[in-house]
């Protein structure tokens, strides 16, 4: 087994609406936030873990793949199963895909970065009044996050094929579904509600620009 490639797909993450990726709330003050936002602990802006976008990007291919199997990410390790050869097969140590292909980075701040508070509450179906208020932190629309996706290619990934592209073409190909899936649906918390409306701009791949 060899590894014979590599490629990275760069842009910027633009936030439409809110986003919100949860932190830590060890810390809960009377009148404070409940629910906040992870930032960096040295400077306190606000990033996107790579896990989180990785993690959603895997649940919403898997939807569309049909393989959703109850609440746990597929782990089939079949020869033909994109998502574990490009994510790897979930809780499966015996197979033979090799190593996870992508590699996710975290998400810095290039812009923007403010926070703001929402409200939420939820609505007593009787009377209609709201009830147990809380706060919920998030990064205002507007602001931008750094994009970096590695894709590696093995000698075992010559024959694959995903739609029209074989290789390593078909696990990039495969890597911008899931972009396109995570650009319909949103990220983060509270995506039903608004926030984490998301697109990708200036993408490029190993330096020239692509369109998803």
């Amino acid at each position: 087994m060899r590894k014979i490639g590599y490629h990275e797909i760069t842009g910027v993450l633009h936030c439409l609406s809110g986003l919100r990726i949860g932190g830590s709330d060890e810390l809960l003050q009377i009148g404070g936030t409940d629910l906040t936002c992870i930032k960096h602990a040295v400077t306190l802006r606000p990033y996107i873990p790579g896990s989180s976008i990785k993690g959603k990007m895997r649940s919403e291919i898997e939807q569309r793949e049909g393989k959703l199997t109850g609440n746990e990410p597929c782990g089939c390790a079949r020869e033909n199963c994109f998502v574990c050869r490009v994510f790897g097969p979930h809780k499966n140590p015996s197979h033979n895909l090799g190593p996870s292909r992508i590699v996710v980075r975290d998400a810095q701040c290039v812009s923007g970065g403010e926070t703001e508070l929402k409200s939420e509450n939820i609505i007593d179906r009787r009377t209609g009044t709201a009830m147990h208020p809380r706060k919920v932190e998030r990064v205002v629309s507007g602001s931008e996050f750094s994009l970096r996706i590695g894709i590696q290619v093995w000698d075992l990934d010559d024959k694959v094929q995903y739609k029209d592209k074989r290789g390593g073409e078909a696990l990039v190909e495969f890597v911008k579904e899931g972009l396109r899936a995570l650009q319909q649906t949103g990220l983060g918390s509270g995506v039903s509600k608004g926030s984490g409306e998301i697109a990708f701009r200036d993408l490029r791949l190993d330096g020239q620009s692509i369109a998803l």
